[in-house]
């Protein structure tokens, strides 16, 4: 059952929503407070939780840095470049997954994962381009 949407939490979900890149709890909250200013830390954070457990949004655990958000919740894998920090989001599904593992003595069926790529992304490419250049209306 989903929770009743929030005036916090639903800024909270415009914010990611609009970012072009996948932003941590601290970047939400900071363009959050622009216009909601007495947004406290705590309750970003709740309220990334509630939104997490709703399936509403997906929380990117990359090791030894904050926890990053996207705004799709789908099945998908990401790809992290090392040289620019960016996140991309790899078009990879759990049926493409079980294609190129069908021959893995382990594995009958694959119905969840998490999957983070770590590399070195392409001069050309831009987290926010591969976002599809979409402008965050809370940095303006």
């Amino acid at each position: 059952m989903k929770s009743r949407l929030t005036q916090q939490r639903k800024l909270i979900l415009d914010v990611i929503q609009a970012a072009c890149y996948h932003p941590t709890a601290e970047q939400i909250h900071q363009l959050a407070q622009k216009s909601m200013p007495n947004l406290s830390v705590g309750t970003v954070y709740r309220n990334l939780d509630v939104l997490r457990d709703e399936k509403r949004i997906k929380r990117i655990d990359i090791p030894g840095e904050p926890a990053r958000f996207d705004a799709d919740p789908s099945h998908k894998a990401y790809f992290v470049c090392r040289d620019k920090g960016s996140i991309y989001d790899l078009d990879l599904d759990a049926a493409t997954l079980s294609k190129l593992l069908k021959d893995h003595p382990a594995i009958q069926r694959i119905d969840d994962f998490s999957l983070v790529v770590f590399g070195t992304a392409k001069d050309t490419m831009t987290e926010r381009g591969m976002r599809k250049g979409r402008v965050n209306q809370f940095l303006n």
